[in-house]
């Protein structure tokens, strides 16, 4: 098959049919299976959503509750307690993803050499074990300590549960299920604010245990049943998966059967020196990866500063409850615009609008912060808007796996790279520009929030600037024709190889 044919494969396997509305597309995206799912498939996804997605959404939950509950417990008596003070709250972040970044290397290792479905319920058990021992920290080490083996544990945890995911659905039944999978980290963060405030007013005292030390327990307590069910129903890749009780053999063809008929690529495992310098070539790793740096600064404001600045300002007196409860907001404000902004950017394909209105409104956040001379009205709403920046998080991912679709081999060095450089940053850029002893105040920080929401909304509008310019060129379709032809040829020599085989014997 010659290039030209390739490219007009391509084109109409991507445009099949006429071109669609973007408003038909959201009237077809009601329906949860995709148009044209059989009866047997529809059983198939439906155990595959609760065995998946029940533990992926109760485990993201927990880690981001259990994250949560240290400026939480910070807030509420800990930083007395303990005696903490200056930059002990930053520097505790700090060696948290530390060790995160230090044991990526080792804990992709073991996803690649044991069964998923044993590594990531046993490293949930042991996250809530660490999470106890916060509850009987006395002193700064204690914490560190803790917060690291904390770090360690959940290294494998988002990496493991998007293969998981990307390896049993379809394209067309990723996006809300991702969506769903990224909901679940600021519900806990909600709840960690909520669950604070009933534990300081209920448990506060209770055997002679501090309320904020009864948060560590009570995480803890929700944590184990999480893996629990994860060692009985969460699944290994379709190819390697054996027959259970609730998932047929069957059903197992069925999934590997889909998967083939929509031509699912081999990768292979080891990523050549070539492949590296092929991507880094080319303008989306540079741009994706410094766009999910800005992406984590930005949305840091809405976090421990907001507490901070509610404990520390002489403008209002907030009680121990609203100072739990109030940062609950922008997480809920994060979950409503993540819900609509991955229903619209799937079924539209249109990544740009919700990037770019989450950046500009990031910009008005953080412009009246630094303004600072405002009402308290005004404060409080600049910093329940800021919870937007957090859904920037499934927009950018799936815009960068867009536009290198053709690549898998980019795909997974950009979005791999995407998270851990950005997670580098974050791990340290807070503590210089937000510092403890600044609160209530932040105006080094939100000096720098607002020069990095700027520099996004720009790049957000070159990235889609490029993307329309390789379209418009077909640079993007002699990609994927260029791809189908290797693999093509590929399986032409395996196919050639097996039937000597065959002969042979």
């Amino acid at each position: 098959m010659g290039t030209d044919s390739l490219v007009q494969e391509t084109t109409r396997t991507f445009y099949n049919g006429p071109e669609k509305t973007k408003w038909q597309r959201l009237k077809e995206g009601v329906q949860w299976y995709r148009p044209g799912t059989t009866t047997a498939e529809k059983k198939m996804l439906f155990k595959l959503d609760c065995a998946i997605l029940v533990f992926g959404c109760l485990s993201s939950f927990s880690k981001t509750l259990d994250n949560s509950s240290l400026t939480n417990a910070y807030v509420s008596g800990m930083q007395r307690d303990l005696n903490l003070g200056g930059n002990d709250l930053n520097y505790l972040t700090a060696v948290y993803y530390a060790s995160y970044l230090s044991f990526m290397i080792p804990g992709s290792f073991l996803l690649t050499r044991l069964p998923i479905q044993r590594v990531l319920p046993t490293m949930e058990i042991l996250w809530g074990v660490c999470t106890f021992g916060c509850a009987w920290a006395h002193s700064l080490r204690d914490l560190y300590v803790c917060r690291f083996f904390l770090g360690a544990c959940e290294t494998v945890a988002f990496t493991g549960l998007i293969y998981v995911i990307g390896s049993w659905y379809l394209r067309e039944e990723m996006g809300v299920r991702v969506a769903l999978f990224n909901i679940s980290g600021p519900l806990g963060s909600m709840f960690a604010g909520y669950l604070q405030t009933a534990t300081y007013t209920r448990l506060q005292g209770r055997h002679g245990i501090e309320g904020w030390r009864w948060l560590f327990i009570v995480c803890f307590c929700i944590t184990i049943p999480c893996a629990l069910i994860g060692y009985v129903f969460f699944p290994n890749s379709p190819n390697n998966t054996k027959p259970t009780f609730w998932l047929s053999q069957e059903e197992i063809d069925l999934a590997n059967k889909r998967l083939q008929e929509e031509g699912i690529r081999k990768i292979d495992k080891k990523i050549k020196w070539k492949e590296l310098i092929r991507v880094l070539k080319d303008w989306p790793w540079y741009f994706f990866v410094f766009g999910w740096c800005l992406y984590d600064q930005n949305q840091y404001f809405s976090t421990t500063p907001f507490s901070l600045y509610l404990k520390n300002t002489k403008s209002v007196k907030y009680t121990i409850p609203q100072v739990n409860n109030y940062p609950t907001v922008p997480k809920a404000v994060s979950i409503v615009t993540t819900i609509l902004g991955c229903y619209y950017s799937d079924k539209t394909g249109d990544r740009f609008t919700p990037c770019l209105i989450a950046t500009v409104l990031n910009v008005v956040a953080a412009a009246i912060l630094l303004g600072w001379n405002v009402s308290e009205g005004w404060r409080l709403f600049a910093f329940f808007v800021s919870g937007i920046s957090s859904s920037m998080n499934p927009f950018q991912m799936s815009w960068a796996s867009d536009v290198v679709k053709e690549d898998p081999e980019a795909r997974s060095l950009i979005t791999a790279s995407m998270n851990c450089i950005g997670q580098v940053f974050l791990a340290w850029v807070p503590i210089f520009t937000f510092p403890i002893p600044q609160a209530p105040r932040f105006t080094r920080g939100f000096t720098f929030s607002l020069i990095t929401s700027i520099l996004h909304v720009l790049l957000v509008i070159l990235i889609f600037v490029l993307e329309r310019r390789d379209l418009r060129s077909g640079k993007r379709f002699k990609k994927i024709a260029h791809y189908r032809g290797q693999v093509l040829e590929q399986e032409s020599v395996e196919a050639l190889d097996d039937s000597t085989k065959e002969k042979a014997i």
